[in-house]
């Protein structure tokens, strides 16, 4: 049940994030644009993913030499990573649907 929340509320960030961009920058101007734009978020969405895996294979090593005083550490940057990733995601999101409301005011 609190995803459904959780998912309606990332729903209205999403919105925000969108309305964020028009006021810095126009509708894309072709497809190339905007694929080009969602690419890049994209790949640093993908960048903060491989990030939080490469911490987590370093702390399963910790973790196994029983190095308790690493946790902190290594949860801290995990967790910053992670919201990055979710900043992103919500970027992605966002330039989805300004890509397809700029598609859609070419067409008109």
């Amino acid at each position: 049940m609190g995803t459904k929340i959780i998912k309606l509320d990332v729903a209205e960030i999403v919105k925000k994030e969108l309305n964020l961009s028009y006021e810095h920058f126009p509708a894309f101007n072709s497809a190339h644009e905007g694929y080009a734009v969602l690419l890049e978020e994209v790949e640093e969405l993908q960048d903060e993913v491989k990030f939080i895996t490469g911490e987590m294979s370093t702390w399963w090593d910790v973790v196994k030499r029983n190095d308790i005083d690493c946790n902190d550490f290594m949860l801290n940057g995990i967790e910053e990573s992670a919201i990055k990733a979710a900043c992103e995601a919500i970027q992605v999101a966002a330039m989805c649907q300004k890509f397809r409301k700029s598609l859609l005011e070419q067409e008109g």
